[in-house]
């Protein structure tokens, strides 16, 4: 066990959170809200319809307007909900390049806070043309509440917080994230690499000194301060399957918050390929994700 001293705090003034008006994005408002009571954060509520609403183009039985003024109304209800948190509303249309550039125009965000509704729906919401474009361009973390971790907690208070690494780039800026709330709420912090097991020829105890290998290498991404005095520790699991094994640590070790890094250019490409939507899927707490640096 490492202990440090990191003492950044993070700032987050503006929290923008998508919305379908569904049960998950419900929940993901809620979560929302206990951050902001945390951090005196803005809300801004941002709900995104596709081309064509509020036109002359009517298909049957479909009328634009009335499902425009619905749309509103929802979106109103949802800002009332936030009570004595400031809230901003917001209703975007058009195709899923302009909704991005107008997410991009407002306020400064800090965080992205989305619900999903399961394996079709986290497809849906997280690799749609519209999410797809923001992952590409927005460079703050993105706040991920999976099926089995929209409990709709209104208190924003992660007590255990393990930070997934697979070593191979600058993950600097996801571990101060991890740093650092993990000292402004107290929490115990880890750090996990997975890697496959070694086979034959190797030797059967390979895994005895492979282990600390990698647990030598995720102590390198700690910051160096002096007078450290805060716990990190360093897990090292062996599996074929990441996804699946960092979900089981998750669960067994009663993880309250996951972080992982992406890559700029490939929002979903970590060493998790094709496995990150089935972390968020899977995972029994919400998913920090975090912009490499490079």
């Amino acid at each position: 066990m490492l202990v440090l001293t990191a003492r950044p705090r993070l700032l987050l003034r503006n929290i923008l959170v998508a919305t379908d008006f569904s049960p998950a994005s419900e929940s993901a408002l809620e979560h929302a809200l206990g951050i902001a009571r945390h951090y005196g954060s803005k809300i801004l509520l941002v709900h995104a319809m596709g081309p064509g609403v509020g036109t002359h183009t009517e298909a049957a039985g479909h009328d634009p307007y009335q499902e425009l003024a619905a749309a509103e109304q929802k979106l109103h209800a949802a800002a009332e909900s936030c009570g004595d948190i400031q809230c901003q509303e917001t209703l975007l249309t058009g195709t899923a390049l302009e909704v991005v550039e107008q997410i991009l125009s407002l306020d400064h965000v800090d965080l992205i806070v989305v619900g999903t509704h399961g394996t079709h729906g986290l497809r849906k919401l997280l690799l749609g043309s519209v999410a797809e474009q923001i992952f590409h361009h927005v460079r703050c973390p993105v706040l991920v509440l999976g099926p089995l971790a929209c409990d709709g907690r209104s208190v924003w208070k992660p007590r255990r917080i393990l930070l997934t690494t697979d070593l191979e780039s600058n993950e600097s800026k996801t571990v101060e994230y991890a740093i650092a709330l993990a000292r402004e709420h107290k929490a115990d912090l880890a750090l996990l690499h997975v890697t496959k097991p070694a086979g034959a020829p190797y030797p059967e105890d390979t895994q005895s000194v492979i282990e600390p290998y990698f647990r030598s290498r995720m102590r390198e991404l700690i910051p160096s301060w002096p007078g450290l005095d805060y716990p990190v520790q360093f897990w090292v699991e062996f599996g074929a399957d990441p996804a699946t094994e960092i979900l089981r640590v998750a669960r067994t070790q009663e993880i309250e918050l996951l972080v992982l890094s992406v890559k700029p250019s490939e929002p979903w490409a970590t060493h998790f390929v094709h496995n990150a939507y089935r972390i968020v899927a899977g995972a029994p707490c919400p998913v920090l994700i975090v912009q490499r640096r490079f």
